[in-house]
């Protein structure tokens, strides 16, 4: 009997040991076999499991999780930082004074916001930089050898990963060099996040309030079946309930159709104008529950729904909604072609979502008119009937046009997600100025075969770009040479735009009028 007991508990010990080696030798090999992948011609790799118990690393370096020997060396830090959502894990390797490799082995980011962290594109911007330095997160251009460029619209995210990089490299300098580096915390910056969740402001010429989210919710209530569709060409069907804009001002006495447009601004830094034609065709919704459950905490306080426009007006995480009394009316003076009026603009090589692109900033191109009135607002077009605005004064602020790649011409900046652009954009327009693009222009104008080529309608053009006529208007072609020809009213359906690649020509069916065609001025009288 004592011998069957004895075996017993031979028995549920071994059951035991099974048990822990399934819970929890599993991942820890997982995790050593991925050390390993980082060191391939290591001949000795160690697990240090009690590398955060020193005194120093976890008062200064708490992202810090545990580390590896490799060959004698603490060369791999298993770190975690928190990000938008909650942990990002991280193996950060460190070899020779340098940064090997990233590895990210776990995140609880939303997909649509930081699905890109966990990319080739994004992590090897860290590979064989100093460990001698922290690094340092930018929007835009490395211009240090420290410098990480973030991921477009994952501001938090990146910085998060950033985080747990230098921590791991603090933890390096101390526990290998005996270096004691600044403090690195795991946790973003409360400024960085720009972050009210249970609220927003609405601003107008004179006053102001703000919103609680809870508030929100004692006003009358609207619920709409609606369609949000995406530039990329995504449906998602929803069922959104909130009051409207309208309503919530109308408590304070504020008539929203005195005004010329309202500005939506986003926590992430994403802005949209919506002009008086819109504010009449949609009831402007300020939802706060979807689908019968309350708004995502990623989307929080709430998302501006428009029923009749497609995502980009969408606005979510909304910080303040400014209301403009006075939008400068357009009023199209001449429309340019976008290849000969930047032809002198050294383009930049923007990497957007991994792909390196050519672009022209914007502001650049601003600067090539006369004139650009800054209470108006700049209007960009696509060829699928997508029409956006933004205030020029916005636009002109490190934004982008990338010329080549997937869904160019198309709008691009720091803060723009993909899915929210204007993509395919066949014209955009400050006040008075428009500049098209021919290629996609030619998708919604009537065209002529002409020489081989796709000849545009010159009426159809101008008209797609937002100038009008009356009669007695008279034009004026210029090419890039400053030569000019006169239009007349009946020679705008007569006229195509002869597009030939590197230079575009003003024809008709049997001449050619004037090459390397710069723009179309209507004269003043």
């Amino acid at each position: 009997m004592g011998k069957r007991k004895f075996y017993i508990y031979v028995f549920a010990a071994a059951l035991l040991m099974v048990a822990l080696f399934v819970l929890v030798g599993r991942p820890a090999t997982d995790e050593m076999n991925q050390v390993k992948t980082l060191f391939p011609e290591a001949k000795n790799i160690q697990l240090v499991s009690d590398v955060s118990d020193d005194l120093f690393v976890a008062a200064n370096f708490p992202a810090v999780q545990r580390a590896y020997r490799v060959d004698g060396t603490l060369s791999a830090y298993v770190v975690s930082s928190v990000g938008y959502n909650g942990p990002i894990d991280m193996l950060v390797a460190i070899e020779a004074g340098r940064l090997k490799d990233l590895m990210i082995l776990s995140h609880t980011e939303t997909e649509e916001y930081a699905k890109y962290i966990a990319e080739d594109w994004f992590l090897s911007r860290f590979r064989d930089k100093s460990a001698d330095h922290y690094l340092n997160l930018v929007v835009l251009d490395a211009e240090n050898p420290e410098d990480i460029v973030q991921v477009t619209g994952a501001t938090v995210s990146s910085q998060a990963v950033l985080n747990g990089v230098n921590a791991a490299l603090g933890a390096y300098q101390y526990l290998e060099n005996d270096i004691q580096m600044e403090k690195v915390s795991d946790v973003v910056p409360q400024e960085m996040w720009q972050k009210d969740e249970n609220s927003f402001s609405v601003n107008w010429e004179d006053g102001s309030i703000r919103v609680d989210s809870e508030e929100l919710k004692t006003y009358e209530q609207t619920e709409m079946d609606v369609v949000l569709i995406n530039t990329t060409g995504t449906e998602t069907k929803m069922h959104v309930k909130g009051p409207t804009l309208e309503t919530v001002l109308a408590a304070e006495g504020i008539d929203l159709n005195t005004y010329a447009g309202i500005g939506v601004t986003g926590r992430d830094g994403y802005y949209t104008l919506i002009d008086k034609d819109k504010l009449s065709n949609n009831p402007v919704i300020l939802g706060w529950e979807f689908d019968n459950a309350p708004i995502l905490e990623e989307e929080k306080p709430i998302r501006v729904v428009l029923p009749n426009e497609m995502g980009p007006y969408w606005v979510k995480m909304v910080t303040s909604i400014d209301l403009y009394k006075d939008i400068s009316p357009k009023a199209i003076q001449s429309v340019y072609l976008f290849n000969p009026l930047t032809e002198d603009i050294a383009p930049y090589y923007y990497e957007y979502y991994g792909s390196k692109d050519k672009a022209i900033e914007i502001g650049k191109i601003l600067n090539k008119f006369d004139s650009v009135d800054l209470k108006g607002f700049f209007t960009m077009a696509s060829n699928d009937g997508m029409v956006k605005n933004e205030t020029i004064s916005l636009v002109r602020q490190r934004y982008y046009i990338k010329i080549e790649g997937d869904n160019a011409p198309m709008n691009i900046a720091p803060n723009f997600k993909l899915g929210m652009n204007v993509r395919d954009m066949c014209y955009f327009s400050t006040t008075t100025d428009a500049v098209i693009f021919p290629e996609t222009m030619a998708t919604i104008v009537r065209t002529l075969e002409i020489d081989g080529y796709e000849g545009l309608l010159l009426e159809d053009v101008l008209l797609q770009a937002g100038m009008t006529w009356s009669e007695g208007d008279t034009f004026t072609a210029v090419n890039s040479e400053g030569e000019q020809i006169p239009l007349s009213i009946e020679a705008l359906s007569d006229c195509y735009i002869l597009d030939q690649g590197e230079n575009a020509s003003l024809v008709t069916p049997d001449s050619t009028l004037l090459t390397d065609l710069l723009r179309i001025d209507k004269d003043e009288k």
